[in-house]
């Protein structure tokens, strides 16, 4: 049986992550595992640290135990309550051992940081889907998203759009929802301007020279031809507009996480998505 790996929200007055995942292990026949993480530098305290650490091990191990019988209708739930600081790095190497289904955290976004860096770090280095849950969503509605490279020639990226595309037809037969397919040919500004580029000649051209694929794929995998939407621009803002429009619940998208000094201050797509959805978004690596 599939497991679905949650991570908990930090206050227990919270159970955004846990409901979502519920819902889902609902809709998969899923078990779910559920983690609490806690991490206080304790260094110096001595035989009081070890102490201390245990007595709040202990109240969080009442805690969760509280909030799940009240909140996760799932029979199949366990759950383990985890001292550590970085957490991705527990995360990653649970999922790449037990290889669950996706695992789901919710996204803690303000408006001045968006999301936390263990959300970035998730998205980049986690072997498996990870559901990234929206506290306040535009929709209540379960529509889905499939954010999609129709026009790359690179066996790599035509083999995510086909990742892509499963999750999202799996997601959505699950939940018996609509899928709705979205495609950002890129659009210059600059050369509009210019008088060189002009966006709707961009997307009819995209229309005509795609639409032998676009007919392959709603054939493969069951979607209406006209749910695949191709709109010029940039992905970050297009893509959370179409969200909008087609009222999506999930947004799925590829991430490529780079390394190194690119990391830092370029970032990928699915990051820079994630600053203007409010929505759930799943993010599938290649």
């Amino acid at each position: 049986m599939d497991k679905i790996l949650v991570i908990a929200d930090a206050d227990f007055d919270k159970s955004v992550a846990i409901k979502q995942a519920d819902k889902l292990a609902k809709a998969y026949d899923a078990t779910l595992h559920v983690v609490y993480f806690y991490y206080e530098d304790l260094r110096g305290l001595g035989e009081k640290g070890t102490a201390f650490k245990q007595t709040i091990l202990d109240k969080m191990e009442e805690k969760a135990n509280d909030q799940l019988a009240e909140v996760c209708s799932n029979n199949n739930c366990t759950y383990e309550v985890v001292w550590q600081k970085n957490i991705q790095n527990w995360i990653c190497d649970y999922a790449d051992k037990e290889q669950p289904l996706m695992v789901i955290k919710t996204g803690n976004r303000s408006e001045t940081m968006f999301y936390t860096p263990t959300d970035w770090h998730l998205i980049r280095e986690c072997p498996t889907p990870v559901l990234i849950v929206a506290e306040d969503k535009w929709h209540k509605t379960p529509n889905i998203l499939a954010a999609v490279d129709l026009q790359t020639e690179l066996a790599d990226k035509q083999a995510l759009n086909h990742k892509i595309l499963a999750q999202a037809t799996s997601i959505a037969n699950k939940l018996n929802a609509k899928v709705h397919v979205c495609y950002t040919p890129l659009f210059s500004k600059l050369l509009r301007d210019l008088g060189v580029q002009f966006k709707d000649e961009i997307e009819l051209q995209a229309e005509k020279n795609l639409a032998a694929v676009i007919s392959k794929l709603a054939l493969q995998y069951d979607i209406d031809p006209q749910n695949f939407h191709i709109h010029a621009g940039k992905p970050e803002q297009v893509i959370p507009s179409m969200a909008a429009k087609y009222h999506a619940g999930v947004v799925v998208i590829g991430s490529v996480g780079r390394k190194g000094l690119s990391q830092k201050f370029i970032g990928n797509t699915a990051e820079n998505i994630l600053s203007f959805l409010k929505t759930d978004i799943l993010a599938i690596k290649p």
